[in-house]
């Protein structure tokens, strides 16, 4: 069910009184409330006299609750949409921050730039399906990056034969988790960031040049560097 576009009608220049102002949000609050609570409860397939019986209240009750010309006790609304098996996730936004109020595993409130707003209208999709298409998108292409790097690191490359034999006691998809992260680094620190995977105790970002370690560096470092000329055949086709 499309969400009515009550925001766009709201935010119409009506006034600049702070009290006006208020007035307004305090609309568009009910107004959105109200009309989720209706769909749920729709959705739930119950009349309002079913749910006023599972609430122990009378029908006017829920009728009240789900009229946006009310005021409506947090509570109660809270009762309504635990009933229904729902949750009502608050944030609050100030400037640039964006504190989230509800306690919920799982769920997180994030502001979108007007961009992807815009986006989606094009797409024909609300912002929530446009966000979740674009991080399944988002999520499968570097699922492909992740299964090129260990069709890689699995094959009778010379330089794949090189790293299974110094990385031996890591498994292969572990390694192509470390090596999509150095895709995401600039080119001056991406052979250091490889050269930190294959020395096998150093974490990804941190640079060990200097160190005076058992490993053989220079041996160490030509390495990584033939490594990074395959993932740069990765980094064009990912990216």
């Amino acid at each position: 069910m499309k969400k009515p576009n009550f925001q766009a009608w709201l935010q119409q220049p009506i006034s600049d009184d702070s009290e006006v102002i208020l007035a307004g949000k305090l609309e568009y609050l009910r107004l959105y409330l109200t009309d989720a609570m209706r769909e749920i409860r729709n959705k739930s397939g119950l009349t309002q006299a079913q749910l006023a019986e599972k609430l122990g209240v009378k029908q006017a009750a829920v009728s009240k609750l789900e009229s946006a010309l009310k005021d409506h006790e947090l509570e109660s609304v809270l009762h309504y949409l635990h009933t229904l098996g729902a949750d009502l996730l608050v944030a609050i936004k100030q400037g640039d921050d964006l504190y989230q109020a509800s306690d919920n595993d799982g769920v997180l409130l994030v502001d979108v730039p007007d961009i992807v707003a815009q986006k989606a209208l094009a797409a024909n999709m609300s912002v929530r399906e446009y966000v979740c298409a674009a991080i399944e998108k988002f999520a499968s292409e570097n699922n492909g990056l992740r299964t090129a790097l260990v069709k890689l690191l699995e094959s009778d490359d010379l330089v794949a034969v090189k790293v299974r034999e110094r990385l031996g006691a890591k498994a292969i998809p572990e390694i192509a988790i470390e090596l999509e992260k150095c895709l995401s680094l600039s080119e001056e620190d991406r052979i250091f960031a490889v050269k930190n995977v294959l020395a096998g105790s150093v974490a990804v970002g941190e640079s060990n040049r200097g160190s005076n370690n058992e490993i053989d560096e220079i041996e160490l470092l030509d390495l990584a560097e033939e490594l990074v000329e395959k993932l740069v055949d990765f980094i064009d086709k990912y990216n």
